[in-house]
């Protein structure tokens, strides 16, 4: 039982050690942000100050961002497992500071399952895949949309766009389609589910990807609705933090940028704390044509991920020792 304990005790610190790493060589080392000028932390502080109200908005629409997260983690896990909001909001941020050094964020499902004490890890795990599943459906749903009002209007915006024209169809009717697909897959989990019990080599593991077939759509289109309201405060966040550092742009056209950038940036494998600079190229790319403030695109950038996931990763390391690697110990 010391054996094990001591372990787990290991593990922790073993986490909490490179996530802090991890934290501390990005915000050290990474070119986007001394681009801006900012060489230290008194920099950042200072613009932080000189902008402290829309600032605090975006840190506040931030507790509601990993809030709803929470609330839709805790509601698909009841069933499995009864926890409180508060447990299931510390276990939102712990999945978030394990994510920061794995890739694509995996490490956000042992950040969260190894906070549950009686629930099967493995049926844990596949759930938070189904809540993650239902994001990028928001995200491919909206990305979609967004590549085809980026088509239809943006085309007229700037003459240089037009030459873009063939390939964004050809993306647009790809991501229509796939679109379609994940829709269909997403509201029909229990009949796929139920027609694979047969089936020799998913017998094996059937016991956990019934886990599945335990959530009515209707359920499902609440996950979903969870996920969409996830999804306007992120873009809101990001316009806010436009304007706020001069990227003068209107809403409807912003939104739909942003749009385009959020799918882009799901769709490539990246490590998570290393997604600042695929989001700063991006960003730059996709405004540029509507804005020349690029020190503004790049700011609004690297701020909407410090607030969105260095500040949560760091909130989260204080819950990383309340993991449990083995139950019984």
């Amino acid at each position: 039982m010391k054996f094990k304990k001591s372990i787990n005790l290991i593990i922790q610190i073993i986490v909490i050690s490179l996530s802090l790493y991890f934290l501390y060589n990005e915000l050290n080392d990474n070119q986007d942000i001394s681009k801006l000028g900012i060489d230290s932390f008194t920099d950042l502080i200072k613009l932080c100050v000189d902008n402290y109200l829309g600032i605090s908005i975006v840190c506040l629409m931030m507790v509601f961002n990993w809030l709803i997260e929470a609330i839709k983690w805790r509601f698909l896990i009841k069933k499995i497992e009864d926890i409180s909001i508060l447990r299931s909001f510390q276990a939102v941020l712990t999945g978030i500071t394990v994510s920061t050094f794995t890739p694509n964020r995996i490490g956000e499902y042992a950040g969260r399952v190894f906070r549950l004490n009686k629930a099967d890890r493995i049926q844990a795990a596949l759930i938070t895949v189904l809540g993650n599943m239902s994001q990028l459906l928001t995200t491919l749903l909206f990305g979609s949309l967004g590549f085809i009002f980026f088509l239809e209007y943006f085309k007229y915006y700037n003459d240089s766009l037009i030459l873009l024209q063939q390939n964004f169809i050809l993306i647009s009717i790809i991501l229509l389609a796939i679109s379609f697909l994940s829709i269909m897959l997403y509201f029909n989990l229990v009949n796929i589910i139920s027609k694979t019990e047969k089936i020799s080599w998913i017998k094996k593991i059937y016991r956990y990807i019934k886990v599945f077939s335990l959530y009515s759509n209707k359920e499902l289109f609440q996950v979903l609705l969870l996920s969409v309201l996830r999804y306007i405060i992120f873009t809101s966040q990001f316009f806010i933090l436009l304007n706020l550092f001069g990227v003068h742009i209107t809403y409807p056209n912003a939104i739909v940028l942003i749009m385009i950038m959020l799918l882009i940036v799901s769709v490539v494998p990246t490590i998570a704390i290393t997604e600042l600079g695929l989001r700063g190229s991006i960003a730059v790319f996709l405004f540029s044509a509507f804005s020349q403030n690029v020190l503004g695109i790049l700011v609004a950038t690297v701020f909407i991920w410090l607030i969105n996931l260095v500040i949560p990763a760091f909130i989260g390391t204080i819950f990383i020792f309340t993991l449990k690697f083995f139950r019984k110990y």
